[in-house]
């Protein structure tokens, strides 16, 4: 699958850390569930489940329907963001 996006903000979560549902240990991150997560334990969990549900924007697949990358940001046609 490779490395998951995960730039936005909405992936940190604030309050404080949870335990990982992946490897137990704490962690801020959070997937786009809200499940309590690191990132590399997400981008294993979708390394070892290759048959899982995708998750698809616009043609795109951007990794499982449970772990899945942000969707691309759009450009403007002046080349800024």
């Amino acid at each position: 699958m490779g490395l998951l996006n995960w730039n936005s903000g909405q992936h940190f979560d604030h309050r404080g850390a949870c335990a990982c549902t992946q490897c137990g240990k704490p962690t801020p991150l959070r997937a786009h569930s809200g499940e309590p997560v690191h990132k590399v334990c997400a981008e294993d969990w979708n390394d070892h489940n290759p048959g899982a549900p995708r998750h698809q924007l616009a043609g795109r697949d951007l990794g499982t329907s449970r772990y899945h990358s942000d969707p691309p940001k759009k450009h403007r046609k002046d080349g800024a963001r």
